[in-house]
């Protein structure tokens, strides 16, 4: 209930803010028409201009050249933009030339996003962040901190994308920059596009573009297009959504188009428009140009909803066969770049598929997939810290709008009256935020002493057995095991008693431990070996696995202070789960709280009886 009023005090919040956009046809036209004075008045670089100037140029120019083709290049070939950018990279490692490295560095990670490698992306740009020389370079940094926010936007890292936009926005703000305030919007309008909140997208969105048409960057107008155009879809419907793309075509006979990358989204667009209006060979049409494009430049990124598209198409066609084959299309290239959230998504889907066509088994794994990606992606914590920062935005909203009030508005009373009524229901939402946060962490309290204490009991059962009660404790696993004749009690007891002495020697902390391994080492078939863990262990074998995994860690937290206070991502692999998310699932599933909150509540408690 509080969580829900917190929602309705933003909203009605986000409604009396004078300082959002009007989202309305009329609205929107005088952005257009900006857009096309810009295109008509800027002259964008030409190819053979940029190739005869690099050839002609030698040291920094060489490299800003070199930089310059790489822009030119990145949505039409990376293959291109990548050489031109190594040769820059090389350069300017050779000539000292700090602000084309660091370029240089930002743009390979870019390219690693459109391609689809998040991790290689990530690790580029948080090299970016660590390197002093950075912060004497704001373009880069506002790049650099856009591609983050990007890449938590698409792993379903909501809170941490929008995190680091907002924190670029203040930084902008505070620095009167318009360049890193356009970059921030951009950020945070893909994140509520992404969360299907399309009109906080398009106000965000029309932010940006103020300051584009500003500092008259040509570059970014074709992606904003398209966005614009996809967030009125939502927003206003088909017609007023094809009537900006007919505006975009236009706009792109008038000078060069933005090259593969942007367009096989926007016809991914246009195609989701036509799918919805029914006109199914349009769609089909745009759909196979769009997936030309992404496998003709192996655009990873593009994949996933492509297919999700192809299998929409495929549903209004009445063929449930072909959708299902493209749902798993979608499936599989999202677990390749690791996007979470279109995993989520996509489960979602092909469980209904699957159990209206009557694979009532994959409509049980991919149910079972939706609900554990879902607890992943998004915890309680995590809408707490939207909630919050949403909160902390609004309030330098609010401060900036009364700086903006007091310069103009001739009504001093009148002003100060606003004022006080957005201020007011900023402190009520602040203040349900603020009682629904501290329930939340009542709750999480109580589930770590219960945790604490089972883990402590457990473990002290643990020291008994091995001080020479061994043979009682074994009596009370063999009883707690079910009483049907499933198997043959000899074999039964031969797997179950290899079973115990691996878990004694802890096979379980092998990463790569799997069903069919497992059965290897004891020397039988898996059929067997799943049928005792599933009723002598009462779990089938992942849960079996993790459950091992995590009554180790927590004695291990208990004991080892040194290891408590490692870094999350050793300890989930020390444990022998394979990447953070699977750890922080399996961990939450069990406990119910997160093991970050478990650790701290852990040192809190030591350090007060050190005291």
């Amino acid at each position: 209930m509080l969580i829900g009023r917190t929602w309705i005090m933003l909203f009605f919040l986000s409604i009396v803010s004078v300082y959002g956009h009007d989202i309305t046809s009329n609205h929107l036209q005088p952005y257009l028409d900006g857009i096309k004075k810009l295109v008509e008045n800027q002259q964008f670089p030409k190819l053979e201009d940029l190739l005869e100037e690099r050839a002609n140029a030698s040291g920094e120019k060489k490299i800003d050249v070199n930089l310059e083709l790489y822009t030119y290049y990145i949505f039409k070939s990376t293959e291109l933009a990548k050489k031109y950018n190594d040769e820059a990279n090389v350069l300017s490692k050779d000539l000292n030339y700090q602000k084309g490295f660091l370029r240089s560095i930002g743009n390979q990670a870019f390219i690693y996003f459109i391609e689809g490698q998040f991790d290689k992306s990530m690790e580029l740009a948080c090299q970016l962040d660590s390197n002093d020389k950075l912060q004497d370079f704001s373009k880069i940094k506002a790049d650099t901190e856009t591609l983050k926010s990007y890449i938590f936007t698409e792993r379903g890292e909501y809170d941490l994308a929008y995190e680091t936009a907002l924190d670029l926005l203040e930084e902008g703000d505070d620095a009167e920059d318009s360049y890193t305030r356009m970059r921030a919007y951009s950020a945070i309008s893909h994140f509520y596009l992404r969360l299907g909140e399309y009109e906080k997208a398009l106000d965000n969105c029309l932010h940006g573009l103020d300051y584009i048409l500003e500092l008259k960057e040509g570059r970014f107008i074709f992606p904003k297009i398209d966005e614009i155009a996809r967030m009125t879809h939502k927003l206003k419907g088909s017609k007023e959504a094809l009537d900006i793309y007919d505006f975009y075509l236009e706009l792109e006979e008038s000078i060069e188009a933005p090259g593969d990358y942007i367009q096989s989204v926007v016809y991914m667009n246009i195609a989701t428009i036509y799918i919805e209006e029914l006109e199914l060979d349009k769609a089909q049409d745009f759909l196979n140009k769009a997936l030309e494009l992404i496998e003709a430049n192996n655009y990873r990124f593009r994949k996933p909803r492509a297919h999700v598209l192809m299998a929409l198409l495929h549903l209004k066609q009445g063929d449930s066969i072909a959708a299902q084959k493209d749902y798993n299309n979608a499936y599989q290239s999202a677990k390749e770049i690791k996007a979470f959230d279109v995993i989520k998504e996509v489960s979602k889907e092909l469980s209904f598929l699957n159990k209206a066509m009557g694979y009532s088994d994959e409509a049980e794994y991919f149910a079972s997939l939706y609900l554990s990606v879902s607890d992943s992606l998004f915890s309680v914590e995590s809408e707490q810290r939207l909630r919050i920062l949403e909160a902390r935005r609004r309030i330098s909203e609010i401060s900036r709008q009364k700086e903006i009030l007091e310069i103009k508005s001739k009504s001093q009373e009148e002003r100060y009256r606003l004022m006080l009524i957005i201020l007011a229901i900023t402190l009520i939402s602040g203040f349900f935020a603020t009682l629904s946060y501290f329930k939340v962490r009542r709750k999480n309290k109580l589930l770590f002493y219960r945790t604490k204490e089972l883990a402590v009991e457990k473990l002290n059962q643990k020291k008994r057995v091995e001080n020479g009660d061994e043979k009682e404790a074994k009596v009370e696993v063999g009883e707690s095991g079910s009483s049907k004749n499933y198997l043959d009690e000899d074999v039964k007891e031969i797997i179950l008693t290899k079973l115990n002495r691996l878990e004694d020697e802890a096979f379980f902390l092998n990463s790569k431990c799997s069903l069919h391994s497992l059965a290897e080492v004891l020397q039988t078939n898996q059929k067997y070996l799943s049928q005792v863990i599933n009723h002598e262990k009462n779990a089938n074998f992942n849960n079996y696995i993790n459950n091992l995994r995590i009554n180790h860690l927590l004695n291990r937290l208990l004991e080892d202070k040194e290891y408590r206070n490692s870094k999350l991502a050793y300890i989930a692999t020390t444990s022998g789960f394979n990447n953070l998310n699977t750890f922080y699932s399996a961990f939450k599933k069990r406990l119910g709280i997160l093991p970050s909150y478990f650790i701290e509540k852990l040192n809190e408690d030591e350090a007060k009886v050190s005291t």
